[in-house]
């Protein structure tokens, strides 16, 4: 079993749909793991929505969604003031203008979204036996669970202050020009290239939103036999 993951989608329905004809992942072989946040920023988050949806029909319990920070500020009940602002200021409006263009709401999603998303993930890597991990966007601590609500759906400092050395675990959220690969040691990164296959590192993090919504472009990542490769497609 191959395992795909794709990074922030951002509202940009065309990307992802470019992402899956590139990736070509097998509904009924592989897994498929989106970190989160679908929508906001981009001008089609009702048309992701309708292919995220399929997507989990068709890979069953093989698919898995990650909650972002931007679902979190749709699915929890009360917002601060503050995050009621930085929510509209990253993309809100854009999400209600494109189900409203639909005939719907965005809050209609809102029960599909509880039911499927979850703060973390992990597994093993086919064939190696290592662990893989994913979270939205953050880890400070092992094991995955005990690290805070804070850490894994809305933290900007932990992966760039690249002192995590446990298991590798795949993040999105901090939107940088091109994946990177975080050691853990406070020192060493290594900025990635698409199209190539590259040995798995065993620890640290791997930082795969590449700004799409912002301008830049969704990055996805296949992992197979203890390898894997990185494919990235600029937003519509």
């Amino acid at each position: 079993m191959r395992t795909f993951i794709i990074g922030d989608i951002h509202g940009c329905c065309g990307a992802l749909e470019e992402m899956l004809d590139l990736q070509q992942p097998d509904a009924q072989e592989d897994q498929l793991i989106l970190l989160g946040d679908l929508f906001d920023r981009g001008r089609e988050s009702w048309e992701v929505f309708q292919v995220v949806q399929e997507l989990a029909e068709v890979f069953g319990e093989r698919f898995v969604l990650l909650l972002g920070n931007h679902e979190d500020y749709l699915l929890r009940d009360k917002l601060t003031m503050s995050e009621k602002m930085i929510w509209q200021r990253v993309g809100r409006k854009d999400t209600v203008r494109s189900f409203k263009a639909h005939g719907a709401k965005m809050e209609s999603s809102i029960p599909w979204l509880k039911a499927h998303c979850v703060p973390w993930w992990r597994g093993e890597v086919d064939g190696t036996g290592r662990v893989l991990q994913c979270a939205h966007a953050a880890v400070m601590v092992e094991p995955i669970e005990l690290n805070d609500r804070h850490t894994l759906i809305h933290d900007h400092d932990e992966t760039l202050r690249n002192a995590y050395a446990g298991p590798l675990t795949v993040t999105g959220h901090i939107a940088l020009q091109d994946p990177v690969w975080f050691a853990g040691d406070e020192r060493n990164t290594k900025r990635l290239t698409a199209g190539a296959w590259q040995e798995l590192p065993a620890q640290g993090i791997l930082c795969i939103d590449t700004g799409c919504g912002k301008g830049g472009k969704l990055t996805g990542m296949m992992v197979e036999d203890g390898h894997f490769r990185l494919e990235s497609v600029p937003e519509a």
